[in-house]
């Protein structure tokens, strides 16, 4: 992806397998797309072509797709 990957309010870009916690909610991102082009964890290529956003797996194997990253999610690590 280029410049149009999705950042963190703390201006660092989201990548696929980053540690987050959105909402209290600890989990792993598995899906970054700009709409067009996109990183995906392994087992999550079907999401290929999702809209702009990101999608958080958390600790429980819930799914969580985020379009506008706000002060609700934030950066731990990057795995």
């Amino acid at each position: 992806m280029e410049s149009a990957l999705l950042h963190y309010l703390s201006g660092e870009e989201i990548h696929a397998g980053d540690r987050v916690q959105h909402r209290g909610t600890y989990g792993r991102v598995v899906v970054v797309s700009d709409g067009e082009q996109g990183e995906f964890s392994p087992g999550y290529e079907d999401y290929s072509g999702s809209d702009r956003g990101l999608m958080i797996c958390d600790d429980d194997g819930n799914l969580t797709f985020v379009s506008d990253p706000d002060g609700l999610l934030e950066f731990l690590d990057r795995g």
